[in-house]
């Protein structure tokens, strides 16, 4: 091959991936975006006191009360 025929792929190729640079650079900066915004997301809902359906009082059992299931009684 001549030097211009080597010259031209090496130019194509490097078009080639300077636009491939680009691309994930693009994708990159949509994925940080909906990155931080789920983020926020996660942090308000993790902070927030939860909400319990009307009429519902939960109640915590004593350990002590926990049964092994070959120790339940049949109904």
């Amino acid at each position: 091959m001549t030097i211009n025929a080597k010259n031209a792929f090496q130019a194509l190729e490097d078009m080639q991936l300077k636009n491939r640079v680009k691309e994930l650079e693009a994708d990159n900066a949509e994925l940080v975006k909906s990155n931080e915004e789920l983020r926020e997301r996660c942090k308000k809902l993790a902070t927030r006191v939860p909400e319990w359906p009307k009429g519902y009082r939960p109640t915590r059992r004593a350990f002590a009360e926990k049964k092994k299931h070959y120790e339940r009684q049949p109904n």
